[in-house]
């Protein structure tokens, strides 16, 4: 009768080894997710930083371009108001007034030229700072965040290992029991 012992000791042994097992991987799961949760949070706010970031600078860019505007097209307005309410009344202007408004149109014209170009060209460097930036302060919080998902999964994948494994410890001492307690019983 000594197989029946054995198997019932080495099912018994077997589900407080796995149990033991189950309740530290449980432990290390909990620290991954933890520490997994801090790094998505980490992320997020730097995103978000970010973004904060690169709106400011588009409304700096954008109210730059317009002082340049202003400055570029303001000069002389005082003048060119007269000539706009002489041009909206329906009034002839007289050659004079026709250079100016030539001319300011032709200032116009290029400022906005010059403004355009400004503009692309300061969003252009400022997105390409930003795409460095974003790259060097993201990317290692990125590959923390790719090394603690591996190993939330493994260690997910092992507790349904040792589940397993402990319920059929559990499934062997039962069986070896079964068999085993009639003989204390005596039955006969």
């Amino acid at each position: 009768h000594e197989g029946y012992d054995m198997g019932f000791l080495t099912g018994a042994f077997l589900k407080i080894y796995s149990a033991k097992q189950r309740i530290q991987l449980q432990h290390q799961l909990t620290s991954v997710t933890m520490r997994l949760q801090q790094v998505q949070r980490q992320s997020g706010q730097l995103q978000k930083q970010l973004t904060q970031m690169k709106q400011m600078q588009s409304n700096n860019i954008t109210a730059m371009t317009n002082q340049f505007l202003q400055g570029a097209t303001g000069a002389g307005s005082a003048a060119m108001q007269s000539i706009f309410t002489k041009v909206q009344s329906g009034q002839t202007l007289t050659a004079d007034e026709q250079n100016q408004m030539t001319a300011y149109n032709q200032a116009s014209t290029q400022a906005q030229m010059q403004a355009s170009i400004f503009s692309s060209t300061y969003k252009n460097m400022l997105e390409t700072s930003f795409q460095q930036y974003e790259e060097a302060q993201l990317e290692p919080l990125k590959n923390i965040e790719e090394m603690l998902t591996i190993e939330k999964n493994n260690i997910e994948s092992q507790i349904k290992l040792v589940e397993g494994q402990e319920k059929a410890a559990g499934d062997m001492e039962k069986s070896s029991q079964k068999d085993f307690v009639p003989e204390y019983t005596g039955g006969g």
